[in-house]
């Protein structure tokens, strides 16, 4: 078994994240795992936490986020957002996959946030806004998808503009039609949800690392994960579930399909009296018809770390371009030009919320992961060695199940049969 040491540990070995105790290892441990996931994001720890409640012995590897945001003169790390606070989450998806695995997800919640004592998920419903000539963007057909998976909804045609009784503060164009999806649809707070399924893990005996993985080497008949920090760690199996820096760092023995793409969102400050009156305000999808930016999602006010509130407005936009290496990311996360779509998201935001006093104006940068189909690669690349990986720009709604379908490979149990099994492959070369 290789050694095993931690550079980190705090006198007497453990430490605490919101009640929940991380053990580290000290340098006279020795010990391999059943299963190492590499990435502790939103994928991984959902990972972890089925394998650890499985009785598996795991190893949850990845870097904390950063205590303060990405700035020019700052050494690198590897992190792949913006101080979030908002997620859309929705059982009406952008198809019927999605909206599956967004079902699976969701039924796991209320238990999730009683076992980690943590709230995550604010069911405040979701309002869709398309016009019938806006061509298909990440939402291919909402009100098909509606129909045919039988969710409940309450549509509004163009025609009917009765919508805004219960939703006054909001506004789209009169040839709009309206689809609200009441909860559980609304929002997931991503931070408090990765919080939850570590501490969630943890208690259920995951050991986690807090060092980020600079390669992963088949060992025997298992794995060594080794970490930028000097460690090594000897596991069983491993599954790499590092988002849109999957293909970096050496942690797959081949580049997979993953292409990371600049993101953009946008904060809009408003006051402390209008977040408390707007509360309850829905999420958004609001297919927009605009030269610069498209499928626009929204939250109602949110509170910052920063203490203040903020919309948070993001869309898919002509200025996204993909990144090819590490440093790629680097310079997009330093000195990135995410106000190239500035204009066009204060224009969004300002039709969308009439006559609300948004005291300032700022965007922020992050990343997302795109594969060829527009699904997640969840797949075996060598024997044991597994990737979980690729969200498209939708994978924190149904994170949970995606982290599922990822421990149950490794594990060996059956795959769901109403989610398509060949979709997630490694797309094979013909």
């Amino acid at each position: 078994m290789d050694h095993i040491s931690s550079s980190y540990a705090p006198p007497g070995g453990r430490f605490d994240l919101d009640g929940a105790s991380f053990y580290t290892l000290t340098m006279s441990e020795t010990i391999s795992f059943d299963c190492a996931v590499i990435g502790k994001g939103l994928i991984g720890g959902a990972a972890a936490r089925y394998l650890a409640r499985a009785g598996a012995r795991v190893l949850l590897l990845g870097p904390d986020e950063p205590d303060k945001p990405m700035l020019r003169n700052r050494p690198w790390s590897v992190f792949s957002s913006h101080y979030d606070e908002g997620r859309i989450t929705r059982l009406i998806g952008r198809d019927r996959v999605y909206s599956k695995l967004a079902e699976l997800a969701i039924e796991q919640y209320a238990e999730l946030e009683s076992e980690s004592g943590t709230r995550f998920h604010y069911p405040v419903g979701m309002l869709v806004a398309e016009a019938p000539h806006v061509p298909d963007g990440h939402m291919k057909n909402p009100l098909a998808t509606a129909r045919a998976l039988g969710r409940r909804f309450e549509l509004y045609e163009a025609s009917d503009r009765s919508w805004k009784d219960q939703f006054p503060f909001l506004d789209f164009p009169e040839t709009y039609r309206v689809i609200h999806e009441p909860a559980p649809a609304g929002y997931i707070n991503p931070r408090a949800l990765i919080r939850a399924q570590l501490a969630v893990s943890a208690a259920t005996g995951t050991k986690i690392i807090r060092e980020t993985v600079t390669a992963i080497r088949q060992a025997g008949t298992g794995w060594s994960v080794k970490t930028a920090e000097g460690d090594a760690y000897r596991t069983k199996k491993a599954i790499v579930a590092a988002g849109a820096f999957t293909n970096f760092n050496g942690l797959l023995p081949q580049r997979l399909p993953f292409r990371p793409e600049t993101e953009s969102i946008l904060l809009a400050r408003v006051t402390d009296g209008d977040a408390r009156r707007l509360e309850d305000a829905p999420s958004v999808i609001y297919l927009i018809d605009d030269v610069e930016i498209s499928d626009v999602y929204m939250t109602p006010p949110l509170r910052y770390p920063d203490g203040a509130f903020y919309i948070k407005l993001g869309a898919n936009t002509v200025y996204d371009r993909e990144l090819e290496t590490l440093d790629d990311v680097g310079r997009w996360f330093r000195t990135g030009d995410s106000d190239r779509s500035k204009s066009a998201y204060t224009r969004a935001v300002r039709s969308l919320w009439p006559g609300l006093d948004l005291l300032s104006l700022e965007t922020k940068r992050c990343i997302l992961c795109r594969t060829p189909n527009g699904y997640p690669i969840i797949d075996e690349i060598e024997d044991g060695l597994f990737v979980a990986a690729g969200g498209n720009g939708g994978s924190a709604k149904c994170s949970d199940a995606l982290g599922h379908l990822a421990a149950g490979l490794a594990q060996g149990w059956p795959w769901p049969p109403d989610v398509p099994r060949e979709l997630f492959r490694i797309p094979r070369a013909s």
